[in-house]
């Protein structure tokens, strides 16, 4: 993963999606906004308790320096489901410039329209982006650890397997930063319904020092859904960059106790 710097704000791309010139991607890191405290500075979250005006300055600056209109932007009312929304014509910019207009209870965004960002927004839970550069399909996906339970990363590729007729072996994937296995403590509930969604948890959950406690690897979740969907290992890029310990880089709600700004993850057909 590649950190550049635009216009006073800190953009990070992943280095096998910048490869494909037909596609622009990106996700924002905290620095060089407008907003004040716990927000502090380029929250592009409305539903967090930071005043509206200055999340919609913040993304207006965010879409500058882009190179796009913030109407490109499109979003999900996110609700750490396994939803997932087809987007065409009618729905970009959809939630874009208020929460009220977000695509209601969704997760994840597929679309093959260009000039459309599919965006989702972060505070620890993984990013994921994908790209089929053979059907020239899209994908943007949230998943915390409810979304990774209920295998949004599955459901997402399966989305462009049947509605686009990609091929899991041409899909290219980053999984961006987000709490990492360093940090990402749960408790038994988290346990409990990891080994009864995904069966086997070897490498996803793992022991903690502190009794009652476990470590939850959502980056290893993520990879290994990917994988057995049968994307090739060499396609997924993740970034290692957790959120928590860099919560002076990205939004992190463990570090901050929940009272936090959102960073986001896009990804647009040109």
């Amino acid at each position: 993963m590649e950190k550049i710097s635009k216009e006073g704000l800190e953009i990070f791309q992943f280095s096998n999606l910048s490869k494909f010139k037909e596609i622009n991607h990106f996700i924002s890191g905290r620095a060089g906004g407008f907003s004040k405290g716990p927000f502090k500075t380029l929250n592009t979250g409305f539903h967090v308790g930071d005043n509206d005006w200055t999340v919609f300055q913040n993304r207006k600056k965010l879409a500058h320096a882009l190179k796009v209109n913030l109407e490109q932007f499109t979003f999900g009312n996110q609700t750490h489901s396994s939803n997932i929304a087809i987007i065409d014509s009618t729905k970009k910019g959809k939630g874009s410039t208020d929460f009220e207009s977000s695509i209601p209870n969704t997760d994840g965004l597929v679309s093959k329209i260009p000039n459309i960002y599919l965006c989702v927004q972060l505070a620890d839970c993984v990013p994921i982006l994908m790209y089929d550069p053979v059907m020239h399909v899209v994908a943007a996906v949230h998943a915390g650890w409810k979304g990774t339970l209920r295998k949004i990363a599955e459901v997402a590729v399966k989305t462009m397997m049947h509605t686009f007729d990609s091929t899991p072996a041409d899909i290219i994937v980053g999984i961006g930063p987000s709490n990492g296995p360093c940090c990402y403590e749960v408790e038994d509930d988290v346990k409990t319904e990891a080994e009864r969604s995904l069966g086997n948890t070897s490498g996803i959950i793992k022991e903690h020092s502190n009794p009652g406690k476990y470590i939850f690897d959502q980056w290893n979740a993520n990879f290994l859904q990917l994988r057995d969907c049968g994307i090739p290992e060499k396609n997924i890029e993740i970034s290692g960059l957790c959120s928590q310990c860099h919560s002076d880089t990205f939004f992190s709600s463990r570090k901050d106790n929940g009272l936090t700004g959102r960073i986001t993850a896009g990804i647009m057909l040109k």
